[in-house]
Order: C-alpha cells, then sequence, then structure tokens
C-alpha cells in the first residue's frame, strides 16, 4: 500500500481491478483514483502500469472473498473513498458491492448487480414479472445436468452460472454429446452451478447503455456473429446492428425493463438479446462494457467514447449521445489447431488505411490452439466504413488477405484453404 493521497479535494474513487485506461479516464474527470487489483488476473507488466498510473494501487487475493472485503474496507476507510466501483469482471461484482453498500459508498444496490451477475437469478426475476419468458431450470451440480436437459428437451443450452465470458455454454443436442459436454467442463475444473434453458432460434444482439439515476440511455444495438453449434465462440460484431425500426425498438424496450427491474441505478450494461419467433428474448446481462472490442466500435461508429462517458456521468457532468454515422466491425480470427509454419499478408493487411487495429497472438513454429471460448481465438482485426457495405467488404477483405500455413496448408483467415477457397 502507498502513502494516502495529500488532501487535494478531489472525490476519491476506489476501483477493483480497474483497467489502465479507466485509471486514465477517470482522473480526466478529476477523481482520485485507487486500483485494487489480484497480481494473478495480468500480467506484471500491465499491471506495473496501473501502479504507475493510479493514485493508489493495492494487490489481494480475488479468489478469498473475506480477505477481498476486508482489503477494500481498510483500504476505503484510510483513504476516505466516496464511491467504490467494479466494472471489471463478473465473479468478484457481488462482493465490491456489497462493501460499496456497507459503507455508503455504492452506486448501485448490491442486490441489483446479484442479478445481473446470477444467471439464475436473472432468469427468476424475469420469470416473476413475465417478461422475456424463456423455458430454464437449475442445476446445482454436473450429476443433475442430463436429467434437466431432458426436461427442457432437447436441443438445451447448458451454462455453467459462475463462469464468464461465454466459458462452457454448450449446445446439447443429442444423448452422445453428454461425453463432448464432460470434457468440456473438465476442461475448466468446473462442477455447477449450471443453468438449463430451451434453445433459442434466431439472430443475437448485444444493447449497450449507460444508466445514470435509474434512467437507461441505449448508446446502441451490436450484431453478434457466431461460431457454429455446439459452443457458438463469437466471431465477430457489427455496431450498429442493421434492424428494422420495430424490432430495435423492442429489443430496446425490453433491454430497459429487465435493468429497471433489477433495480440498476448507474453505470454501462451489456445486454445480450436473441430474436426468435415469439419477439426478443433476454440471454444475459453484465453491469459492465461490452468486451470483444465493442466499446472501440461504438466509438468508430458513433464518436462517443463510452468509457469516458461513464466518468463524465459519474462527475454529473452531462454525456451527449448521437446516431451512428459509419458501421464498424471486429472480426475474430479462429484457425484450426496445428503447427504454424508461416504467416502470409500480415504486413499488406496492416498497411490498409481502413484497419483501426490488427492483433494476430501466432507465430511462425507456433502450435495452433483449439478454439473453444473467447479467450481462445487468435487475433482480431477491427475495420469500419462509411456504410455497412462498404464496413462489410473491407472485412471481408482483410479475413482473405490473411493466410496461416498450418501443417503445411494454407488457411485463410475467412476459413478458405488455399487459393481454391474450399471451405474449412
Amino acid at each position: 500500500m502507498t502513502t494516502p493521497a495529500p488532501a487535494d479535494g478531489r472525490p476519491r474513487l476506489l476501483m477493483v481491478m480497474p483497467y489502465r485506461q479507466f485509471v486514465r479516464k477517470a482522473q480526466a474527470e478529476g477523481f482520485w483514483v485507487g486500483a485494487v487489483w489480484d497480481p494473478r488476473l495480468e500480467s506484471p507488466t500491465y499491471l506495473d502500469d496501473v501502479r504507475a498510473l493510479a493514485d493508489l494501487y493495492v494487490e489481494t487475493d480475488f479468489q478469498d472473498p473475506e480477505l477481498l472485503r476486508r482489503t477494500l474496507r481498510e483500504v476505503a476507510r484510510e483513504h476516505r473513498a466516496t464511491v467504490i466501483y467494479h466494472i471489471g469482471r463478473e465473479e468478484t461484482m457481488v462482493t465490491a458491492h456489497e462493501v460499496a453498500e456497507e459503507l455508503h459508498a455504492e452506486l448501485n444496490p448490491a442486490a441489483a448487480i446479484r442479478f445481473l451477475a446470477d444467471k439464475h437469478a436473472m432468469r427468476d426475476l424475469l420469470a416473476r414479472r413475465g417478461l422475456s419468458p424463456v423455458s430454464f431450470e437449475a442445476a446445482p451440480t454436473r450429476r443433475e445436468v442430463p436429467g434437466a436437459v431432458e426436461r427442457i428437451g432437447r436441443p438445451a443450452v447448458v451454462k455453467p452460472a459462475a463462469l464468464a465470458g461465454s466459458r462452457g455454454v454448450f449446445l446439447w443436442q443429442e444423448p452422445q454429446d453428454r461425453a463432448t459436454w464432460t470434457a468440456l467442463v473438465d476442461a475448466y475444473g468446473y462442477d455447477g452451478p449450471f443453468l438449463v434453458e430451451e434453445y433459442l432460434r434466431g439472430p443475437e444482439y448485444s444493447v449497450e447503455t449507460l444508466s445514470r439515476d435509474g434512467r437507461h440511455q441505449v448508446v446502441g444495438i451490436t450484431e453478434k456473429l457466431l461460431g457454429p453449434p455446439p459452443l457458438f465462440v463469437e466471431v465477430g460484431h457489427v455496431h450498429p446492428a442493421p434492424l428494422p425500426e420495430d424490432r430495435r425498438r423492442a429489443v430496446e424496450d425490453l433491454t430497459t425493463e429487465l435493468l429497471t427491474a433489477c433495480g440498476y441505478r448507474f453505470g454501462p450494461a451489456h445486454t445480450e438479446v436473441i430474436w426468435t419467433e415469439r419477439g426478443p428474448r433476454i440471454v444475459e446481462s453484465q453491469a459492465r462494457l461490452g468486451g470483444d472490442r465493442i466499446p472501440r466500435l461504438v466509438e468508430l461508429a458513433t464518436g462517443l467514447d463510452i468509457e469516458q462517458a461513464i466518468f463524465t456521468a459519474l462527475a454529473d457532468r452531462p454525456v451527449a449521445l448521437s446516431g451512428a454515422t459509419a458501421t464498424a466491425i471486429v472480426r475474430f480470427f479462429t484457425f484450426p489447431p496445428g503447427r504454424i509454419g508461416e504467416i502470409r499478408g500480415l504486413e499488406t493487411v496492416a498497411g490498409l488505411p481502413h484497419v483501426d487495429e490488427l492483433s494476430l497472438r501466432l507465430s511462425p513454429g507456433d502450435t495452433v490452439p483449439e478454439v473453444r471460448d473467447s479467450k481462445s481465438r487468435h487475433g482480431h482485426v477491427i475495420v469500419s466504413g462509411a456504410t455497412a457495405e462498404e464496413a462489410r467488404a473491407r472485412s471481408a477483405e482483410v479475413l482473405a488477405a490473411l493466410e496461416v500455413v498450418i501443417d503445411g496448408t494454407p488457411v485463410r483467415a475467412d476459413g478458405r484453404i488455399g487459393v481454391l477457397g474450399t471451405p474449412v
């Protein structure tokens, strides 16, 4: 723990696992920022940057809830924190908000965060309110999952209720899928609880919102591009989503009804919705920004820095939202497993003027890992265009230009093998 910052009159914001840009942007809005991190969750280099930026830097063990509670209480009291805030990963959100509520330093009731962080609690709330009806059943351990699947009816979606980032989400279609599903949860070392739900068919979207004093502003709707079942790993996002006006309003209305029902009052939320033949249905929601570089897509499409807007609102200054004037797309690279001999086209793609970001986490000689969730994807590219058609064409251009030779076979980032373009 460092020496307390001088009494300079700045409001004191204690954040749990704030990313580097959160520290900078909160300070730019006039906040003193204390950062609490578990050193196992990021690289030492990354956390050195956070340490250098923050007014206070503290490390603790997030896997020990009581230690995290004690650390937050002691640091908040010693450094006179006016607000305790957590918009990082979901696993420790409820604990942080419970301490904030205990110390009267909260922005949201802990119950609201609990509804959004706990998939089962959210489904129960929606069922009680008659919102977004979905058949579901809780399974405390993996032993109860097969029976729940039979009662819900195949195909059914099995979700680990306590894992984030779509880890372990699985579409159970046939009885023999039990072996594949068991291997998947074994890989995560996870035994429960689970949520078993009916399979919702239709295009999927995420709704990015900012809430203030319990009023929810829709920043925009993002279209999800999904990989094949049974894992449905996200392979891209398009912002804004191409939606007819009546569907857009229905998706927005359902999202804001959910946030109001949860009692959510301040900050960003990322709510996933599927448009079914019965209308929009909530998949889940989180009390944080969308991942997968969605905030950058929003900024490219609308000009709004949604991260900065959080702290502008927290400083009680107005946030101006505007409609999209462009379309931005992120596409993730998901190459098949094997050993890499060569990578082609990377420099060409990096030099394209419409490429905003490019990251490939593979090098010649590497063994390509299997993609089973968002964390194991192999990189990404972000492009934008004045129209949706232009952005899609630019995205396709990049995917066709990047090629990785795996076990002697050229594989393009768009999934085609070699020059002939035979689908993988």
